[in-house]
């Protein structure tokens, strides 16, 4: 593209995938695996609201890793779409520059 356009850097889309893995599993990795004991709140219902919010807590973090680790996915998939496609337009281009090539 000429001006103000941009440019796909085929070891950014890379190293941005990688990066966004990595920081997922970090991100997963500062909440224990099991629910941790809750302190006692002196009454049955803010116990129970204190579960619930703790709970809830725990699910968000648990998918705010999985949207971490797919974005890393996603970034992969684009790297490999582009590197395909950049291959394909090499191969195109060096049969088009030699027509005995072409099937």
């Amino acid at each position: 593209m000429s001006g103000g356009g941009f440019q796909v850097v085929m070891a950014d889309l890379q190293s941005a995938a990688v990066t966004f893995h990595s920081e997922a599993a970090t991100f997963q990795a500062i909440m224990p695996d099991g629910p941790t004991a809750l302190p006692d709140g002196g009454s049955a219902a803010f116990n129970d609201s204190l579960n619930a919010v703790v709970e809830t807590l725990a699910a968000a973090h648990v998918q705010i890793g999985a949207d971490i680790d797919d974005n890393g996915t996603k970034l992969q998939t684009a790297h490999d779409r582009y590197q395909h496609t950049e291959e394909s337009l090499t191969t195109l281009a060096q049969q088009v520059s030699d027509p005995a090539k072409i099937h």
